[in-house]
């Protein structure tokens, strides 16, 4: 009983931190939203699209998609959010009408965006979708970033029978991806230079250089030496001489 208590414990916890996020994602979204309107096949019809949860929006641009066989439009009139002037629709392509709408200072509250003007060129009427929605904001310092889109598409039904398919597949919204913050480039670090290992000397004796200039020759100290052994073999002579005349 008590394990069981933890876990539904531990689910309410985790359901009550993902609601308040649901909710703010919800809370920041633009609405844009066609009507769904009845007709009668050869008449014209108005279509009203209009804007919610859009304070401080400053610029929206979107396609409006319906099947050309079964509408043809007619008009388009600008809403009481955007100036007339900057609420601007290309009604040149047979199936889609693209719309531009812009304020410099950001629109402030909820209301008509425009009103279309279609002719029923048949009694099966058509659905009416929103594709490629970009939706921008501005805050107090006129900073602009893209906005979340919710969307509620629409259309024209004749003499009450159902909606039909959309021609164009309903599209989903995407989520704005922020922009990621510069990454800072990594600084190699120098490798730290080996410092030259010390080299041992060794002193080598110095060997003596014997002046050539102080030198004697070989030849000459022969002949010296000759000399002296001649003068003393001649004193020797004489001595001995010198000792028999006396005797």
């Amino acid at each position: 009983m008590k394990k069981t208590l933890l876990l539904l414990s531990a689910f309410l916890l985790a359901v009550s931190l993902l609601t308040p996020a649901r909710t703010l994602a919800e809370d920041e979204s633009v609405f844009i939203h066609i009507e769904s309107v009845e007709g009668l096949s050869g008449e014209e019809i108005d279509l009203p699209v209009t804007l919610e949860r859009c304070a401080g929006v400053d610029s929206i641009q979107f396609d409006i998609n319906y099947d050309s066989t079964a509408l043809q439009v007619v008009s388009m009139t600008p809403g009481d959010l955007f100036p007339a002037q900057y609420t601007v629709a290309n009604l040149d392509e047979a199936g889609r009408i693209r719309i531009a709408c812009a304020s410099a200072l950001g629109i402030d509250g909820a209301g008509t965006l425009l009103t279309l003007r279609f002719q029923a060129l048949s009694d099966t009427g058509s659905a009416v979708t929103i594709t490629n929605a970009i939706i921008t904001r501005v805050d107090a310092d006129y900073n602009q970033s893209e906005t979340y889109v919710a969307i509620e598409d629409g259309g024209i039904t004749i003499d009450g029978a159902a909606m039909p398919e959309a021609v164009v597949t309903p599209w989903i919204p995407k989520t704005p991806v922020p922009t990621p913050s510069p990454v800072p480039t990594p600084v190699p670090t120098p490798e730290a230079t080996a410092e030259p290992a010390e080299i041992s000397t060794l002193t080598q004796p110095e060997t003596p250089v014997v002046s050539e200039q102080n030198s004697i020759p070989t030849t000459a100290i022969l002949i010296i030496g000759g000399l002296f052994f001649v003068v003393i073999l001649l004193i020797i002579v004489v001595a001995v001489r010198g000792r028999r005349n006396r005797s």
